[in-house]
């Protein structure tokens, strides 16, 4: 089957954006299959590199389909063009269906379309900037070249659910494995991909003195774990791993999904009772490897769903299969009626929601929650750049993320994370009674 590339001739190619005579006729001939290329070598998330990858090839479909040209000749005029069509057509040409049986229907929000024309200009940047096979950038004078009002790129609004109906939902859930899922999103704010790559060995459950719980301790003896530095010596704690791209080998595992923080050095986030409990109460109802021939490499903290006796790593697909969304009407939130399928953003619960849940409930005077956490230490536990110490274009020097690791002795960690994390993350009240854990020390004298 030909491409549209092939439509033109080499000397055609070749003259495309007429600036040089040195361009590259093969690179010209294939720039979107060179430009997805590029992405995956770099370890780019799949699922983006795809979608990037459909967009671009509607892109090249539209301008031959209106002018029978090539994306390397073409002008911020087309770039236009595209919008509008993006605006008022009913039908794509080249994106089909879930389920294939032709093009798919356009309709996109504003957010949408935007984000199209921005992959556009990432594309044109490749091109002009690393390849030097063109001399602009098109795409990126059209998105200037548009009035303020041509996208409206606010946020949807997200469901406003209460502690109570919060809560009624988490008691709601069948089994440890889902309650243990949701209440680690709900307390540290993390992503799905952060979550799966979390592993037995940057979990450290206490025992309330000091000392590691003796039912997780006879976990990772079993499966001949060492806890990691970063949460040995501090009970009650999980280490989140610092960003990393998908296929990346961590501990002699090819992690599927990267993580996507900001930070550079990951977090180490506290465990109060309710989660401890949760993740306690999932450990001991999951079933256990029939044979472990996984020594040395890494053990997932929650495993695949089926669970047949081994230690597979709980994927994203299983995830989006067990709650159910982008594209299924079944899993749990679709059975609570918390998701519909093709209903509007801003009525579906998705499971990136508990990370806004988290985020926007512990801001001040922000949410349904009554307490709040400094700005500071939401940014650690995100993962994120700690806004709150930017004051115009300069950076404070005194940050939460500085303060934490200015001691070795994790002395600072405990006054400022530790100590407000704890003191004000919020409590949903699933358990009459709770695992208890211990208090942090070094504190008393602040």
């Amino acid at each position: 089957m030909s491409s549209i590339s092939d439509q033109f001739t080499e000397e055609e190619i070749r003259e495309a954006d007429t600036t040089t005579s040195v361009d590259e006729v093969s690179l010209k001939s294939n720039a979107v299959s060179e430009f997805i290329d590029t992405k995956l070598e770099r370890g780019r998330q799949d699922q983006m590199v795809q979608q990037q990858k459909a967009r671009l090839r509607e892109f090249e479909a539209f301008v031959y389909w209106i002018d029978q040209a090539h994306v390397c000749m073409i002008d911020d005029g087309h770039v236009v063009e595209f919008n509008d069509f993006l605006k008022h057509s009913d039908r794509y040409l080249t994106i089909t269906g879930m389920h294939g049986g032709g093009p798919a229907e356009l309709n996109v929000s504003d957010v949408t379309r935007h984000n199209i024309l921005s992959t556009l200009v990432t594309f044109y940047k490749f091109l002009e900037e690393e390849k030097g096979v063109v001399s602009n950038n098109p795409a990126q004078q059209a998105l200037r070249s548009f009035p303020e009002d041509e996208f409206d790129l606010t946020p949807p609004d997200r469901p406003r659910i209460e502690m109570d109906e919060m809560r009624e939902f988490l008691d709601w859930l069948d089994t440890p494995f889902e309650r243990a899922v949701i209440l680690t999103l709900l307390k540290t704010g993390v992503r799905i991909g952060e979550l799966i790559n979390i592993d037995l060995r940057c979990v450290h459950l206490g025992d309330g003195t000091g000392n590691t719980h003796p039912l997780y301790q006879s976990l990772l003896d079993q499966y001949d774990v060492d806890l990691i530095s970063e949460v040995r010596s501090k009970p009650d704690t999980m280490f989140v791993y610092t960003k990393f791209n998908q296929k990346s080998e961590i501990q002699e595992e090819v992690r599927k999904r990267g993580n996507k923080r900001k930070d550079e050095q990951g977090s180490v986030i506290p465990i109060d009772d309710e989660l401890k409990t949760a993740l306690l109460e999932y450990l001991l109802s999951r079933k256990p490897a029939l044979e472990h021939d996984r020594r040395g490499t890494a053990i997932p903290l929650f495993t695949n769903v089926t669970n047949r006796g081994t230690l597979d790593r709980l994927t994203y697909n299983a995830v989006q299969t067990q709650f159910g969304e982008k594209g299924t009407a079944d899993g749990v939130l679709a059975e609570y009626g918390w998701y519909e399928k093709g209903a509007p953003t801003e009525e579906n619960v998705f499971m990136h929601y508990f990370r806004h849940y988290f985020t926007d409930n512990h801001k001040h005077n922000h949410g349904v929650y009554r307490g709040w956490m400094p700005a500071g230490v939401i940014a650690y536990i995100r993962g994120d750049v700690d806004k709150s110490a930017t004051v115009g274009s300069e950076r404070r020097e005194s940050t939460a993320r500085e303060n934490t690791y200015s001691h070795a002795d994790w002395r600072n960690y405990r006054l400022n994370i530790e100590q407000p994390y704890l003191d004000n993350v919020y409590k949903f009240g699933l358990y009459d009674q709770t695992v208890p854990r211990q208090e942090p020390q070094g504190v008393a004298n602040r």
